[in-house]
């Protein structure tokens, strides 16, 4: 009985070798992405923004009005 299931399946060892190698290039694949990806090899660095672009950014968004925006933006230029 053993001759004749390797007689069914003669190119089962070389189709399961190919699919091993195809989930290996993936895998390395995707670990060579992670790795080239910025997220993974620059450490966190915070992002350093004045106070007039948080000032911008928030008017933008809608959390101020025209005459806080305005009022806010002359006291921070009187600050620097």
């Amino acid at each position: 009985m053993p001759y004749y299931h390797q007689m069914m399946h003669p190119f089962m060892g070389i189709g399961m070798g190919l699919l091993w190698l195809i989930a290996l290039i993936v895998v390395a694949y995707l670990i060579y992405k992670l790795i080239k990806s910025e997220k993974i090899l620059a450490p966190s660095r915070p992002i350093t923004r004045s106070a007039v672009d948080i000032l911008s950014e928030r008017y933008a968004k809608g959390e101020l009005t025209r005459e806080q925006y305005m009022q806010m933006k002359k006291d921070l230029k009187k600050v620097q």
